[in-house]
Formats: structure tokens, C-alpha cells, sequence
């Protein structure tokens, strides 16, 4: 696996003058999430990763704990070192609570990366958590440094059409109607609002041979990644191969959330 190098600039132990750029990566399946957030990371040496992800607790107020790791840049003495944590949903959904810690990881540990990787749960819009980090921004929380985020969106073509289709509710968590997780929205009305909210969509090749008998259309090729195109927002950048994408890809200002 080949990526672009994304080189770091030089970090100031207090922030000052530093530019902070966080990517938010969501995604409707875990499997894919988890893919193309281990190819980003593995493209840069110096991103610090934050991964999000729900569990079901039956002694938790709310039923659901909120799982997350934080992955420290390869260039540090602690590199590789994944310090998870977990607690209550305690906040009043699943947004808020993410974004809200979200900020807290970054305004403490902003010295440590000029750039973040933070994996959403499944499901979870990007949009909030990106209105919330701008705002901290704004208001002078991260110090003198800037700040921009950028949302990418990870699609796996083997699980797309079924997903896109799918009316049922989305499963946050968990692999059946016994153990799963689940909440109201269908499936693919969150599959269509995740590829909307965009700025880049990173596709997952379909495995094999080839597509499966309902991605090929009447000239052999693929009729998902057409679909995901026309759901894609205007000037969204639609990557045919998530592992051929670096986080340099995904940084530029052009594409970024409050540039």
C-alpha cells in the first residue's frame, strides 16, 4: 500500500501561529469505516487518531457506552500506544456527547498533531461536529493557532446497494436483532445523508473478481459508484480507491470546513 506523504510542520508547545486540521471520517458500516481509517492513518506518520464507537450497557442511564481510542502519531515515543476509554451516553444524544468530547480531545492534545483523524460512529453525521470544533475556533479555545475540518465519508461498494436500499433501522452496533444497536433512522436514508454531507467520498473497491450481480450495469460497469456520484454534494470529490488516499488528499483548504 503505496499513500501520498503527508509531511507535519513544525509544532509550537504552546499553539501559538499553528494550524490545527482535523478530518472527520463517517461512515454506515463498520467494517468500512475501519478500513479506510487504518489506510488514512497509515498514510501519515504524524496524525494523531481519535476513533468513536457505541456499545450497548444495560446498566448505563441511556443503554449505550461511549467507546473511544486515541492513537498517538508514529513520530512520537508514544507512538502506537491506543488509550481506550469508555463511558455512559451522558449527554442528550449521540452527537452532542461525541462532539463535545471531540472538542475536549482536541483543544488538550492540539501540541501533540497538526492533524486529527477522527473516526465517527456509525451513522453519525459530520456536520455538527464540525459546526461545534469551528465554533471552539472561533471563540479563541484552541489558542491563537486555526483550525479547519474537513468531512470524508468511507462507502464500501460491496455493501452499498444493499444498504442504500435498505429501509430498516440502522444498526449502530452489534451483528443481529439480539445484540444489536439500533436507532429510528433507516439505513439508507443514512447512507444518503453521510455521502451528501461529503466533501470527499473514499470508495472501498468491490473484492474479488469483480461486482456482485447487482452492482453491473448493461455496459459492465458499476452502477453504485454512478449512484454515489449523483448523491454526492456539488463539488464533492468522489475517490474510486480509498487506499489510494492520503490524508494530504483530504486536508486542502479548498475542501475544508470553515476555511
Amino acid at each position: 500500500m503505496i499513500h501520498p506523504s503527508l509531511h507535519s510542520p513544525d509544532r509550537r508547545p504552546d499553539g501559538e501561529g499553528s494550524s490545527l486540521r482535523v478530518v472527520l471520517l463517517t461512515g454506515a458500516d463498520r467494517l468500512s469505516l475501519d478500513s479506510v481509517a487504518f489506510s488514512l492513518a497509515d498514510s501519515s506518520d504524524g496524525a494523531c487518531v481519535v476513533s468513536y464507537d457505541v456499545r450497548a450497557d444495560d446498566d448505563a442511564p441511556q443503554g449505550l457506552d461511549v467507546v473511544r481510542t486515541i492513537t498517538m502519531p508514529a513520530d512520537r515515543e508514544d507512538a502506537g500506544r491506543a488509550r481506550t476509554e469508555s463511558r455512559p451516553l451522558d449527554d442528550c444524544c449521540l452527537t452532542c456527547c461525541v462532539k463535545h468530547n471531540a472538542g475536549h480531545v482536541m483543544e488538550t492534545l492540539k501540541t501533540t498533531a497538526s492533524v486529527f483523524l477522527v473516526s465517527l460512529p456509525v451513522g453519525v453525521e459530520a456536520t455538527p461536529v464540525a459546526q461545534y470544533l469551528n465554533d471552539m475556533v472561533a471563540l479563541g479555545q484552541w489558542g491563537d493557532g486555526t483550525g479547519s475540518c474537513v468531512i470524508a465519508n468511507a462507502v464500501g461498494l460491496d455493501e452499498f446497494e444493499e444498504r442504500f436500499f435498505d429501509d430498516d433501522r440502522l444498526m449502530l452496533a452489534g451483528s443481529d436483532e439480539d445484540d444489536g444497536v439500533f436507532e429510528d433512522r433507516s439505513t439508507g436514508a443514512v447512507v444518503s445523508r453521510l455521502i451528501h454531507e461529503a466533501a470527499h467520498v473514499l470508495e472501498l473497491p468491490v473484492i474479488g473478481v469483480g461486482c456482485l450481480a447487482g452492482h453491473v450495469d448493461l455496459d459492465g460497469g458499476c452502477s453504485c459508484s454512478r449512484i454515489i456520484r449523483s448523491i454526492a454534494g456539488r463539488g464533492a470529490v468522489v475517490h474510486e480507491d480509498a487506499h489510494t488516499v492520503g490524508l494530504g488528499d483530504l486536508v486542502t483548504c479548498g475542501q475544508a470546513v470553515g476555511c
